[in-house]
């Protein structure tokens, strides 16, 4: 039996359970509909590559290319396309698995969202392991209130790019765009009033 026909069954019996064991199977088993353009079996040919030690590209069903560039047993990411890449974290909610998900858009600036999946690929909607940060977050606390009014009111496009990393997978850095997205001369202005990043880590069920 190959390799590649070992991790079908697997995720096929895991599938058949009710439960999946590693992000692999998750991204194996997801039904379409956040990986819409990259077949199963793509998937799959993607992760025996680079169980082998090689990171290939895929074609995905509109003709572009597709890299899987990072796997874990908690973490994965991957470009699904030169504009777009995909980032899924597991995490534990009340003794269950979830699902983080990061989608990440260039426009040209980075521009992410994150939902929420349970095991099933049900999204999770009432559940609020991470609050979405505003621009008012990347505002430093010593700015003064009519002051931060005033600044925001300068930005008409708040471009938050979010990414996972550190030692397990256990970091969220969020990053704004006002430099790649404000003239050079409205950046100067407003720079020192900013943040560069914020950092949220992965605690009990949490990204805070």
């Amino acid at each position: 039996m190959t390799k590649r026909l070992i991790l079908m069954v697997t995720v096929m019996l895991a599938m058949l359970a009710g439960e999946a064991r590693t992000v692999r199977d998750f991204f194996a088993s997801e039904p379409d509909q956040v990986f819409a353009l990259l077949p199963r079996t793509a998937r799959l040919d993607m992760l025996d590559y680079y169980d082998n030690g090689t990171i290939v590209k895929a074609n995905n069903n509109m003709g572009n290319d597709s890299q899987l560039d990072t796997v874990t047993d908690n973490f994965l990411r991957i470009h699904t396309s030169a504009a777009r890449t995909v980032e899924m974290r597991l995490m534990q909610w009340k003794n269950d698995t979830i699902i983080a998900l990061v989608e990440t858009v260039e426009t040209p600036v980075k521009d992410s969202r994150i939902t929420f999946y349970n095991k099933h690929w049900y999204q999770l909607r009432e559940i609020k392991p991470f609050k979405m940060p505003t621009m008012d977050d990347f505002i430093l606390p010593t700015v003064k209130k009519d002051q931060r009014k005033e600044i925001l009111q300068q930005i008409a496009f708040p471009l938050i790019e979010l990414t996972f990393g550190g030692p397990g997978f256990e970091q969220l850095t969020a990053r704004h765009g006002l430099a790649e997205f404000l003239s050079k001369e409205e950046w100067v202005k407003l720079k020192p009033y900013f943040r560069p990043t914020l950092t949220y880590h992965v605690q009990k069920g949490k990204i805070k």
